[in-house]
């Protein structure tokens, strides 16, 4: 996906993230899951979070085959963002998608089957990010180890994958803009040559 511009996309991106919000947020209280009240500030989790995130960069980060998917299908747009709007971005991207994910669906589904929605919510979660079979199976393990984050280290709370989550959009994000825009550079040097 390209957009013409900056605005372009962040308002295509802002508009998309509030309306997956909010559809989030009425099935939710529809099924009589909570979500906010599922989100606990710790200095401890958020700690967790960001070295969660870490974790799941270096785990995945020799993966230069997927990188330069994701840089082909983002890299264009976000390259034209500031960094700032990038940091923005994988915030909302982290409540948002772990609003749904964990939030909604593996807690309402967990309400039948704990495994089964640990399985289906990923699943699925990989499906969605799937620009190739390989970046739905990473994305899905990626998953994985948010819902570990949310259920299995302490008390369940959003926060940590939260924090994961951003965090870990934020350097994927940084580094297919750069990586991007060095291209560019290169090409118009290799053009004036």
């Amino acid at each position: 996906m390209t957009l013409n511009s900056r605005e372009d996309f962040l308002t295509f991106t802002g508009l998309f993230l509030f309306v997956m919000l909010s559809i989030t947020l009425l099935v939710a209280h529809w099924a009589e899951v909570p979500l906010t009240t599922q989100v606990h500030w710790s200095t401890r989790d958020f700690g967790i979070g960001c070295i969660a995130a870490l974790g799941m960069f270096l785990s995945f980060s020799w993966l230069s085959s997927l990188r330069d998917l994701a840089a082909d299908a983002l890299g264009a747009s976000l390259a034209q963002c500031r960094l700032y709007d990038l940091v923005l971005m994988a915030i909302l991207v982290g409540i948002v998608e772990e609003f749904l994910f964990r939030g909604l669906l593996e807690q309402w589904i967990a309400r039948w089957n704990p495994i089964g929605a640990f399985i289906i919510t990923n699943v699925i979660f990989g499906l969605l990010h799937a620009i190739s079979p390989l970046y739905a199976i990473m994305a899905a393990i990626l998953g994985g180890i948010l819902s570990l984050l949310t259920w299995w280290v302490g008390d369940f709370n959003l926060l940590r994958p939260i924090v994961a989550h951003a965090i870990y959009d934020l350097i994927g994000f940084v580094l297919i803009a750069e990586e991007y825009r060095k291209k560019q550079n290169d090409a118009e040097t290799t053009d004036i040559l």
